[in-house]
Order: C-alpha cells, then structure tokens, then sequence
C-alpha cells in the first residue's frame, strides 16, 4: 500500500500504533514495525513500577529505545506526552532529551501543545506526528511545523475532547483543513475501519485497544478476555481533567491544559458500574481511578498497572475503544496487520462494482 503516510514513515502499511502507558513497550512496537506498520513505544513502557525519580524515567526509555532498535531494523516511534510546567514537565523534557540523545527516528507528541517540543524535534532529524482532537489543533500543530496529525474521535479508548467529535465526522474536517498526512484515530480494528478512513481523507490509521488483543502485548489476559467479551454497548466516555474557569485553583485538576483536558473512554465492568452507581453518571476518571490511603500522584498509574499487568478487574476499569465489541481474536500483530491489508482490498472491489 502506498499514502502520504507510508511514504513520511517509510513503512509498507499505513498502521500505526497508538501508545497506551505500561503495555506498549518495545517487544510489541518491534513486532508492529516488522509486520510493516509503525510501533510505538509508550509512556512507563517495560515496567511495572511507579517512580518519581526523573533520571531513571529517562533511563527506562533509553532501555526500550536500544531493545527496540535490537529487534527491528524498521522505523518505529516513541510517544512523547507534554508535561505540563509545575506538575510533570520535567519527565516530559528529560523523555525528550533521551528520545533525542538515542536517535529515535519519529515522535508522536500527545496531550499539550505542539509549540512545546516540535521544533526541537525536527531539529533533531525526527519526523514529528501530533495527537490532535478538534480541527482548530490541526490547524495549529500544522502552523507550529509538525509533519502530519492524528486526529482521533470519541470512540477511541485514549483522550479525547469534551467536544465528543465522531472519527467520522472529525476526520474528513481534519483532511479538509490541512495540507499535511492525516492519520486516522477511535473505534479503528479492521480492513472496514482502514478503507473507511481512507476514504474520510486519512493516510493512514491509528489503533490502540486493537493492538491489546494481540500476543505480543503484554497486557494480562483477563484484560484480552475482557476485549473479546465486549460488545457495542460495553465501553462509556467519561470526564478526565476538569474544565475549571481561568484563575480557578482546582486541586483535582492535576494541572490540564486544554489539550489534556477531555474525556476518556473505559470499558463497563461491574467495579466500573459500583463507580457509576456510587457517584451517578457525572464521575470523572479521576473518581474512577481514587484509592483511599494511596499517595494521589501515583495512585492512578498504580491502579492502571494493577489492572493491565495484573490483570486485577475486580476493583479497576480499564480503558478500551468502542471498537473493542468487534475484536474476535487474539493474532499475533503480523497476522493482524495482514489480514487487515488482504481484507481491504475485497472491499475496495466491492465498492468499485457500486461505482461502475
């Protein structure tokens, strides 16, 4: 196959995996980049382990970066998240610095602003990529010299804007209102979700939860098992980072800038539902992911290793695309990219037979 994307990335497919923090390392983004996608290594990405210290955040990456480039010749990325100053920019900025230091060939940059950190980047020699939520951040990550955007809709399981724009409609808005390589985002696991992108005006394609169900992820398997079980109806967007008026000093805040600010989708189990039944259908993530008697800085990061690598459901949630309800195995990501690309070409001869 051969887009805009492809030919930015020097990939064969224009599939790209979304990071999602503790379970995208460098095993599972080597083996997308060898099938001929683009990996992504992301956020605490090979470990299990919270930790404040800023040094060995950066050294936990630098770690992943070598095993990564060990294990594929191929591009692959790393998920830079723009720490907000006062509250996590310097893991951010050390993160960047590593990313820097060992080479890494592309940067996907995600929740904050693309004036941060992209002309560093490019300077670098990275390709730089932009997580994007409404198409007035496409048209500023464009004007700041990022080299193509992903916009992705509601119906993904990472963030997204309080505005709850559908990849549907989001995207062809998005290819509209810009000049650079579109990928599309939210609610994508199939050759439909590719051919269907593309024909929004995408280059390419970004899947996270897909990418879950594989084998090479390491997400324990009562989190799979609770991917295949979903159905349409089994995942539900809530509020992440609370939208406070200017001047407002809100604690629970965590110090959200507007691009961190959203929603975040999360898949319904019954803890999830005592959360809902407890604080009606106005809980945040933050009310979702409270531990009494847990240091608040790390009690979100601690009850999202304990579900996704502990496999512990019963007193967390995890979140999952709404496209979770249409994943019926769990192939290994070479098998899941080339059934996706064998797939669509059937459909693109269908469609051509309604055109002729």
């Amino acid at each position: 196959m051969k887009t805009r994307i492809t030919e930015l990335l020097n990939i064969r497919y224009p599939i790209v995996e979304a990071p999602m923090a503790w379970i995208t390392d460098a095993r599972l983004a080597a083996a997308v980049s060898e099938a001929g996608g683009l990996g992504t290594i992301g956020p605490n990405a090979g470990t299990d382990k919270v930790t404040s210290d800023v040094h060995e955040t950066g050294e936990r990456l630098r770690s992943q970066i070598r095993l990564c480039r060990e294990l594929t010749q191929y591009p692959f990325a790393v998920n830079f998240v723009v720490g907000v100053v006062g509250w996590d920019r310097k893991y951010s900025d050390r993160c960047v610095a590593v990313g820097i230091e060992e080479g890494v060939p592309v940067a996907i940059v995600s929740q904050g602003s693309p004036a941060v950190y992209t002309q560093r980047l490019k300077e670098a020699g990275m390709t730089v990529i932009h997580v994007c939520s409404t198409v007035r951040h496409v048209i500023k990550a464009e004007a700041s010299g990022v080299d193509a955007v992903v916009v992705s809709g509601t119906e993904g399981g990472g963030h997204s804007g309080f505005d709850q724009i559908t990849t549907l409609c989001l995207v062809p808005q998005a290819a509209d209102a810009s000049t650079i390589p579109v990928i599309a985002g939210g609610g994508i696991v199939d050759a439909r979700g590719l051919t269907g992108a593309l024909s929004l005006g995408a280059d390419g394609i970004y899947m996270g939860t897909r990418f879950i169900a594989t084998r090479e992820c390491l997400a324990h398997d009562n989190v799979k098992q609770a991917l295949l079980d979903a159905v349409d109806t089994s995942t539900i967007a809530i509020r992440h980072g609370n939208p406070v008026a200017a001047g407002v000093n809100d604690t629970e805040n965590r110090g959200f800038v507007e691009e961190r600010r959203g929603s975040i989708r999360m898949l319904v189990n019954d803890y999830l539902r005592q959360v809902i039944a407890k604080e009606g259908m106005i809980t945040s993530f933050e009310q979702a992911m409270q531990t009494d008697g847990e240091p608040a800085p790390a009690s979100e990061s601690n009850r999202t290793v304990e579900a996704f690598i502990m496999g512990n459901l019963e007193r967390n949630s995890i979140t999952a695309g709404q496209g979770a309800a249409m994943i019926w195995d769990i192939p290994s990501c070479r098998e899941l990219i080339e059934t996706i690309v064998s797939e669509a070409r059937p459909i693109v001869e269908r469609l051509n037979t309604i055109f002729r």
